[in-house]
């Protein structure tokens, strides 16, 4: 860097919709709403806590939400690993051993099959569990979902989104170089 020149000021600033819901199932349906709107998923968080508004925003910490599609996709990819790993296995015996260890192919399989449904049912029930803990939340007013806002105009769309999906409270919240400012709750 030449002498007279100074270096780059940096100023950070972050917009946010939070939210409250009543329910997991009203969170649910403003994801995918907000996802259809062409909100990028990365800009979603869910704060472990409830407001303050100006606490809990995406980069500090808060949890990713997934969405039962989400999960379900999970499942069927643990599930299909699982299940293939047993197979290539059992695949693999067969042609080292030239065909000899067929029935210990055919049992290497039910193991791979097997390993794919132990994947499956301790996939679901971590998605129950998972919604059993929002439902909780939601019942003690601090399911809240955080939605960074890239484009100031589309504020109110995001806004309009997450009330239509059942929000009970709805706050912009604008964060400066470590200012924060949270506008009021709103219902």
């Amino acid at each position: 860097m030449a002498e007279n020149e100074q270096a780059p000021v940096i100023s950070s600033r972050i917009d946010e919709v939070q939210a409250v819901f009543p329910s997991d199932t009203a969170l649910q349906d403003a994801l995918a709403k907000l996802t259809l709107a062409g909100c990028d998923r990365a800009d979603f968080s869910l704060p472990q806590t409830a407001p303050p508004a100006s606490e809990a925003r995406p980069e500090a910490g808060a949890d990713n939400p997934d969405t039962e599609v989400d999960n379900r996709q999970m499942r069927t990819m643990h599930s299909s690993m699982a299940g293939s790993i047993g197979a290539m296995a059992a695949a693999g015996a067969v042609v080292a051993t030239g065909g000899a260890v067929a029935a210990a192919a055919v049992a290497a399989a039910a193991v791979g099959a097997g390993a794919g449904l132990a994947a499956n049912a301790a996939s679901t029930a971590a998605d129950s569990m998972q919604h059993e803990d929002r439902e909780r939340a939601a019942a003690e007013g601090r399911l809240v979902l955080a939605v960074r806002v890239g484009d100031p105009a589309r504020r109110p769309m995001i806004e309009r989104i997450l009330r239509d999906a059942g929000a009970t409270r709805v706050a912009a919240v604008t964060r400066t170089d470590n200012a924060i400012s949270a506008a009021s709750w709103t219902g």
